[in-house]
């Protein structure tokens, strides 16, 4: 049975719904979905001009989850120090760094799950953009 809410195991840990398994979440790496992400609308100024805020001083470090081919990623190296981006589809992270700026030495961009994933801590900030699908 498919259960819409997070389940509590009663040890302490929250399992996600099972809708959000990988099974589910393959269609969002297909290549017409990569293909169609130049047609997506970019993020207004003011989700940056907020972002900025909530940052502390330097250095910043942020880990932009489930970045895609980077929108949210590309547009954060402007006002802090390094970017990690992780996506779980390769597709995206290719695309991400063809894109102008993809090869800025402030973008580290990373395949895999953010469970398992190579990451550089600590994170002044961590994004979730549009990535929970």
């Amino acid at each position: 049975m498919l259960t819409r809410r997070a389940v509590h195991d009663g040890n302490g840990v929250w399992r996600k719904p099972d809708f959000y398994g990988p099974e589910h979440g393959s269609a969002f790496q297909l290549a017409s979905v990569v293909a169609a992400y130049p047609s997506r609308p970019p993020y207004p100024e003011a989700v940056f001009d907020r972002l900025s805020r909530l940052l502390p001083g330097t250095p910043c470090v942020v880990l932009d989850l489930g970045c895609g081919t980077g929108a949210m990623a590309h547009r954060l190296t402007d006002i802090v120090e390094r970017v990690d981006a992780l996506d779980i589809s390769a597709s995206k992270v290719e695309a991400g760094k063809r894109l102008p700026g993809g090869d800025d030495p402030r973008l580290r961009w990373m395949v895999g799950r953010a469970e398992d994933a190579p990451l550089d801590p600590p994170y002044s900030l961590v994004t979730a953009a549009a990535s929970l699908h």
